[in-house]
């Protein structure tokens, strides 16, 4: 069950960091199908990335002489990550309910006050996460593993952005 929300709060990562990837690069007026396409690059980035770490730790862990252990520390780890991004993606989620209500006002404080820094800390988050998760771990292999996936869910933004960029700097040539 900790590895489906790990793996639902990835998905749920991705998808905004398609749409936060694609913001304000795109001069089309009618911007549905240009953020559907955003969003959908992003969870697949994230399922490519998830799929990878799966399979990595389902090697690590038949290739152990301690597979019960290594279970152990991975499941250990896996639920402590879970204290720190759960708060954070709910945190996300109600700031992004919030811009449900017709109101200006409230659209433009949640993206400065709340959206804004939500996003720029999000590494911070992400990499407090997985160090709270490994902290008390025992094992060498989930100490790895762990920083593997860091790495891996950390580069889906960059990668999300230069793909961004390309396409961009495609359409103002297309333009010009």
């Amino acid at each position: 069950m900790t590895l489906l929300a790990l793996y639902l709060l990835a998905l749920l990562d991705g998808l905004l960091c398609g749409l936060r990837s694609s913001m304000g690069r795109s001069a089309v007026i009618r911007k549905t199908g240009y953020y559907r396409r955003a969003a959908f690059q992003g969870v697949a980035g994230a399922q490519v990335i998830s799929t990878l770490a799966l399979m990595v730790l389902l090697v690590v862990a038949a290739s152990s002489s301690h597979r019960d252990a290594v279970r152990a520390d991975l499941e250990g780890a896996a639920s402590r990550m879970l204290w720190v991004f759960v708060p954070y993606a709910v945190l996300v989620l109600a700031n992004l309910a919030l811009r449900l209500v017709p109101s200006n006002d409230i659209r433009s404080a949640t993206s400065v006050f709340m959206l804004g820094p939500l996003t720029a800390i999000r590494p911070l988050v992400m990499i407090a996460g997985v160090f709270y998760g490994m902290f008390s771990s025992r094992l060498l292999e989930t100490r790895v593993l762990g920083m593997f996936v860091l790495l891996l869910m950390l580069s889906l933004e960059f990668a999300l952005n230069r793909r961004a960029d390309r396409r961009q700097e495609r359409e103002i040539r297309a333009l010009l």
